[in-house]
């Protein structure tokens, strides 16, 4: 088992962006993605970035902030109403925030967790397949777990999934806890992992993982994601995404094994 991506989810209000962009460069080969949550009405707040942050990493991801050269790599994870919109089809939308923020992958985080439940299986299986086929050019990403299996079933087993269609195996739906055993999806190629991960956790885990592809002769090329683990207080008590604990599992992964050769 190899890395092709490394995702920090939840840069925020807290960042300062000169520093998430010398941090970047400083680990060569763009397999560090910067992830972005979208939630409408926590727009702002701790781990969901402002109008105003949202359009700076914008221009950042399309290499046009005049005073920080280079571009960042994001992702957009979609929460709450903009989750459901994507699960109801609204090609407006997503083409709408893609034009903001230059994200080269969407992820789909419809749990209650994230306030996106509600939805019917059959008919959000069908209009994100529309999506999918819609916006070949994206790559968007099922956060797996209980509450979303009959989605995932529907998407990639009922019929061939799209290839820009892929799966995040996250059995703590997005809450931070590593799983007793890591899973892998039955029949899906191209997937990754979350849950728990963080300075302290990151090479042990990638070990549970690599065990768990070893079991099923799996010769695969994963990502991983991580957002609770890479977070701290600030001096005033505040929750902020923290540079430094970001740096601390980079370093351990630019030093590893892990990361495929070829980044």
């Amino acid at each position: 088992m190899k890395l092709h991506t490394v995702g920090f989810c939840g840069v925020d209000d807290s960042v300062d962006l000169r520093e998430l962009m010398k941090l970047d460069q400083a680990f060569p080969g763009r397999w560090i993605e910067w992830g972005v949550l979208l939630r409408p009405d926590l727009q702002g707040t701790p781990r969901y970035a402002s109008a105003e942050t949202l359009r700076r990493l914008g221009r950042l991801a399309r290499g046009e902030d005049p005073e920080l050269p280079g571009r960042l790599r994001l992702a957009a994870h979609m929460c709450g109403q903009d989750c459901l919109r994507v699960l109801e089809g609204d090609l407006v939308r997503i083409k709408e925030l893609h034009a903001l923020l230059g994200f080269e992958r969407m992820q789909l985080n419809p749990t209650k967790a994230n306030e996106a439940s509600g939805w019917v299986p059959e008919v959000a299986a069908a209009k994100l397949r529309q999506v999918a086929q819609a916006l070949p050019e994206l790559e968007f990403i099922l956060q797996v777990n209980q509450e979303t299996e009959e989605l995932f079933q529907l998407l990639f087993h009922k019929e061939p999934a799209p290839p820009n269609l892929v799966a995040l195996m996250d059995a703590s739906c997005g809450l931070g806890k590593s799983p007793e055993s890591w899973t892998l999806p039955e029949g899906v190629a191209r997937f990754g992992f979350a849950g728990g991960l963080g300075p302290s956790s990151v090479l042990p885990q990638l070990e549970a993982m690599a065990r768990a592809c070893q079991a099923k002769q799996r010769e695969v090329s994963v990502w991983i994601d991580m957002e609770s683990k890479i977070r701290s207080k600030g001096p005033d008590g505040s929750d902020r995404f923290d540079l430094e604990l970001v740096k601390a599992v980079a370093q351990q992964l630019a030093g590893s094994q892990w990361l495929r050769s070829n980044l």
